[in-house]
C-alpha cells in the first residue's frame, strides 16, 4: 500500500514539475530573437521575419555622455579662384536641416535611418530643427568660403527596450544586448562660422584647413 502511494506521488509530482516549468520557460540564446531582429522590428523599421512588428521601441538604460557639436554647410560656396588680384564681395549662407541621428555601438548590420525609439532626449527636444542665416563677407583672392553652422547635440547611450502586441517567443517586451548612441539636436545652442579655404581644394569638406 505504501509502495502504491509513493508511485502515484511521484507521477503527480512528475507532472506538477512539467506544468511549472514547461517548454521555452527557460530559453537559450537560440531560442531568442537576435538583437537584429529586435531593431528591424522597431517602427519605421524594415521589419523581421523571426518577429512581428513592434509597438513601440524605447531608450532604457540612459547614460548621458559629454554633448558635441555638428556642423553643417548653408547653402553654396562663393568663390575667388579666377585669377583675380581683388578680393570680391559676396552673401554667404542659406539653411539645412539639422536631424536626430541614432547609430548602434556594435557590428550588427542594422541601419536605424528611418527607425522610430522613444524616450531620452528625444521627448524632450525636437529631433529636428532648421538652421537659417546669411551674411556678407569679402573673399580674398586664391580663396573660396562657405557659410556653417554647429549645433550642439545631446549625446545619450542605452539599450532598446522592445514592446510586441502579441508575444514573441514567449514574451511581451524583449531587450537588446547592443547599446544604441542617439545625438539629439538642442536648437537653442547654435554656433555659426565662415569656413576660408584654398582655392583647387573641396570647399565644402569642414576638415579642410587649407
Amino acid at each position: 500500500m505504501f509502495a502504491r502511494s509513493f508511485i502515484i506521488l511521484s507521477v503527480l509530482s512528475t507532472a506538477f514539475a512539467l506544468y511549472t516549468y514547461p517548454r521555452g520557460t527557460l530559453e537559450s540564446r537560440d531560442d531568442s530573437p537576435s538583437d537584429q531582429d529586435l531593431l528591424n522590428s522597431c517602427p519605421g523599421g524594415p521589419g523581421s521575419k523571426k518577429v512581428e512588428r513592434a509597438d513601440r521601441c524605447t531608450l532604457i538604460n540612459i547614460k548621458n555622455n559629454p554633448n558635441t557639436r555638428t556642423f553643417v554647410v548653408l547653402g553654396d560656396p562663393q568663390l575667388n579662384c579666377g585669377g583675380a588680384k581683388d578680393p570680391v564681395t559676396v552673401t554667404l549662407g542659406g539653411e539645412q536641416t539639422v536631424s536626430q541621428t541614432t547609430t548602434v555601438d556594435a557590428n550588427i548590420g542594422v541601419d536605424l535611418d528611418g527607425i522610430t525609439i522613444g524616450g531620452g532626449a528625444s521627448t524632450e527636444n525636437s529631433k529636428s530643427s532648421t538652421v537659417s542665416k546669411t551674411i556678407t563677407y569679402t573673399v580674398p583672392p586664391g580663396r573660396q568660403a562657405v557659410y556653417v553652422a554647429g549645433t550642439a547635440q545631446q549625446s545619450q547611450t542605452g539599450n532598446i527596450q522592445v514592446n510586441y502586441g502579441d508575444r514573441q517567443f514567449g514574451h511581451f517586451i524583449w531587450f537588446t544586448g547592443a547599446t544604441i548612441t542617439q545625438l539629439t539636436p538642442i536648437t537653442s545652442d547654435v554656433q555659426f562660422d565662415v569656413h576660408e579655404t584654398a582655392c583647387g581644394t573641396d570647399p565644402r569638406d569642414i576638415n579642410n584647413k587649407s
